[in-house]
């Protein structure tokens, strides 16, 4: 089942493994790669913070939405972080810096994307794995959940 911020996070997780989708949004995009998990991993429990709404939310809209995200994140068992390369992703960075310790965290990060060495190095002292692609990442997800 996919939970967005607009749903209540769910109590009971009916013994599935559940899985947060961080990272670059790209709902501006043909071919999500948010769908594309989505698709693919939905017999999980999915949850996914895409609001397209998100730059007009309101100061209350917005506490909740972040308040939900933070809960979500915690509650969940494997959290797919995914950087496009032409992205910026400050809020992103914001969460590996938080999950990077967590050994729940599946990163994804190009050479592309402007901080690549900085990540690249910050995941391999952590041992957190990271990809290059999102196919390379799918394998470990499978074998994970």
């Amino acid at each position: 089942m996919m939970y967005t911020s607009n749903d209540i996070l769910p109590i009971n997780k009916k013994n599935q493994r559940s899985i947060f989708l961080a990272g670059s949004m790209d709902h501006k995009q043909e071919g999500s790669w948010r769908e594309e998990i989505i698709a693919e991993f939905g017999t999980n429990d999915i949850f996914d913070p895409t609001n397209t709404h998100h730059d007009e939310l309101n100061t209350e809209q917005m506490k909740h939405h972040i308040v939900w995200e933070l809960g979500a994140l915690q509650q969940s068992d494997l959290i797919l972080l995914n950087f496009l390369k032409e992205s910026k992703s400050p809020i992103s960075l914001v969460e590996l810096g938080m999950y990077v310790t967590s050994n729940k965290l599946i990163f994804i990060c190009p050479k592309e994307f402007y901080k690549s060495d900085y990540v690249h190095t910050l995941c391999n002292k952590y041992n957190t794995p990271i990809f290059n692609t999102l196919n390379e990442a799918k394998t470990l997800l499978k074998n994970s959940i």
